[in-house]
């Protein structure tokens, strides 16, 4: 039997081809029966219905971020079945004023928007971030969100960065409403914690009020992981032992946590947010 058709757990000992990529995606997705009917394959394109609605998903997108780093095989499948569940929406367009008071940014892998494109979905409004991250913008609904998309912009008249500014500043009230930070440890050990599972702990990296506090309590540089989206971690980088055991947890929380977005520790200089490097 050759290597490439060994399995450990269902998961393949060595890296796929895009073929056996697209079909351990067809099992990852029988977890999702009561959303996602499978009605066939070909090549990495998958047929499905998904929550009533038929869909080609194309895979090799997803295989090509998987083939870069085969050990990130569980966060970049979690990340295809995301995208297929995340409503990526085409919903009524209703009045500004109606939502604006839940309309938050949101972090997502970049990879989403191949998923749009595969689709045929309208553009998301997007900017660019770091770490192959970009910031989505969605409206924050009783159970879920709905992202918006670049008709939303049109139909209001507004521009891309006034609805940025407007969902870091709900954000930021939010924030300071009541989701607050907790904090473990003393001295060069401290841990500032965003854990609230609001949907949007990850993405208070953009606080940069918040982390301006932080640095100006921490010796050394400030680091910060966001693992998932309902998790921020920040510490100093004065204890090398400390970088290195948070480093590894963030590692393994951004490959086994649901909703995974990076590996990637950031740090706060400057007032900006950099990606850090420890090694």
């Amino acid at each position: 039997m050759s290597d490439h058709n060994r399995h450990t757990n269902g998961i393949p000992s060595s890296t796929m081809s895009p073929e056996q990529f697209a079909q351990y995606l067809e099992r990852r997705l029988v977890l999702n029966d009561d959303e996602v009917e499978i009605q066939g394959r070909t090549g990495t394109q998958l047929r499905l219905r998904v929550n009533g609605k038929d869909v080609v998903a194309d895979a090799m997108n997803f295989y090509q971020a998987y083939a870069n780093d085969p050990t990130q095989l569980d966060l970049v499948a979690r990340n295809f079945v995301q995208a297929l569940l995340s409503g990526l929406p085409d919903r009524t367009v209703r009045d500004f004023n109606e939502l604006a008071d839940r309309i938050f940014p949101m972090l997502k892998p970049i990879a989403m928007l191949a998923t749009v494109r595969e689709r045929n979905l309208p553009m998301l409004v997007y900017r660019d971030f770091l770490a192959d991250l970009i910031i989505t913008y969605v409206v924050d609904e009783a159970r879920s969100v709905t992202f918006l998309n670049e008709g939303h912009l049109a139909k209001w008249d507004i521009s891309a960065q006034d609805l940025h500014e407007h969902a870091l500043q709900n954000l930021q009230q939010r924030t300071a409403a009541g989701a607050g930070y907790t904090t473990a440890g003393s001295g060069n050990q401290k841990l500032f914690i965003f854990n609230t599972n609001d949907g949007y702990d990850a993405t208070r990296l953009l606080l940069t009020d918040v982390l301006a506090d932080w640095a100006a309590q921490t010796r050394g540089n400030l680091v910060i992981g966001i693992p998932n989206r309902d998790f921020l971690v920040a510490f100093s980088d004065a204890d090398p032992d400390i970088v290195q055991a948070v480093a590894q947890q963030v590692q393994a929380d951004a490959a086994q946590r649901e909703y995974g977005l990076t590996d990637q520790l950031f740090t706060f200089a400057n007032g900006q947010v950099r990606e850090y490097s420890w090694d």
